[in-house]
């Protein structure tokens, strides 16, 4: 892990870039071929993440600088924010294409109920290990990729419907979430996990010696185990109102 942090290995930079390409090219064939207003949604939403954090990377010597100079508040509130203008962009894409289920509610604020608190959890815990470690842009996407695979691939995607006695098959639910879920929604995460590293590179360039790179790595997926209880918890008490 310390070698892919100080020096990532070059067959693992083309296994990115061929991953999110891969992502984006089977996303976009899939909805060339069968546009239907879920698969719009996703793609639109997607792409504009994608160009959201490309338009952050671009601007980045303009608005970096302000947010280094209060990096313990401001790294980890942009973060937060961009979970927040993300989520509702699904939303409003799902509401302009006529599409169902792809956000986690057709109400904005239920959306935010349901999904904010692992946003801010996962955000929290990124920038504490971020500080410490110091992971390179490769290593942050494909971080990107493991936490949207946490959150909405085990989680969202087969945790809460086994709670909920829906049947999941795990052999195409996992085959699925390798293969290209993982990729293509590490744009998606990039916005909420690039900009702050950026922050808090700006903010204190000084490269720390490495320690716990693997926990450091892993640890906001620790909070996935409370942020489920918490789900649970709001369902239940949804279901009763």
């Amino acid at each position: 892990m310390e070698e892919i942090r100080n020096k990532p290995a070059g067959w693992l930079r083309w296994v990115l870039i061929a991953g999110i390409l891969w992502g984006q090219f089977i996303l976009a064939a899939g909805t060339l071929k069968n546009p239907k207003p879920n698969n719009l949604t996703t793609l639109s939403a997607i792409e504009s993440a994608g160009l959201y954090t490309l338009a952050l990377f671009l601007t980045r010597r303009w608005w970096v600088p302000l947010l280094s100079r209060c990096p313990a508040w401001s790294a980890p509130a942009l973060g937060i924010f961009n979970a927040a203008l993300i989520e509702a962009e699904f939303w409003a894409f799902e509401r302009l294409f006529g599409g169902s289920g792809v956000a986690a509610s057709s109400n904005l604020l239920l959306d935010w109920l349901f999904t904010m608190p692992w946003y801010i959890g996962m955000v929290l815990l990124f920038v504490r290990g971020q500080k410490r470690s110091r992971f390179p842009p490769l290593v942050l996407l494909l971080l990107c990729g493991l936490y949207e695979a946490g959150a909405d691939g085990v989680v969202g995607g087969q945790l809460l419907p086994w709670i909920s006695g829906h049947g999941v098959s795990l052999l195409s639910a996992w085959a699925f979430l390798l293969l290209i879920a993982f990729w293509e929604f590490i744009l998606v995460y990039s916005s909420m996990i690039l900009p702050v590293a950026w922050v808090i590179a700006a903010a204190s360039p000084v490269d720390l010696p490495p320690r716990r790179l693997w926990r450091d790595a892993l640890l906001p997926l620790g909070w996935l185990l409370p942020y489920t209880i918490y789900l649970v918890l709001v369902l239940i008490a949804i279901g009763h109102r």
